[in-house]
């Protein structure tokens, strides 16, 4: 893996369209769910998109740099993924569970 030279700092945006390029195979698109200025605009659809968005937004430091910018954001969506997980570990327990 090569390393990538990223800005001094980022913005919304740009962690948000870096995010946006892991989906190029077309299956999610996060851009419906930010403006060009970074800030979270309503759309319709994808929820997973939506939250995704949420969560990179919300966890955001625009004034730190990008090594920590780009951690906190890799790190919010692992605990999103565990949190999940965990959902959907419950679910399953609960449908393994149900008397119909």
């Amino acid at each position: 893996m090569t390393k990538r030279k990223h800005p001094r700092k980022f913005k919304a945006f740009d962690l948000l369209e870096l995010a946006n390029a892991s989906y190029a195979d077309g299956i999610m698109d996060l851009s419906e769910y930010y403006t060009k200025t970074g800030k979270f605009k309503e759309g319709s659809g994808d929820g997973l998109a939506r939250f995704v968005v949420i969560e990179l937004l919300e966890t955001f430091d625009p004034k730190a740099n990008p090594y920590v910018q780009l951690r906190t954001a890799a790190l919010a969506i692992e605990s999103a993924k565990e949190q999940l997980a965990d959902l959907q570990d419950h679910l399953q327990r609960e449908h393994d569970n149900a008397r119909l």
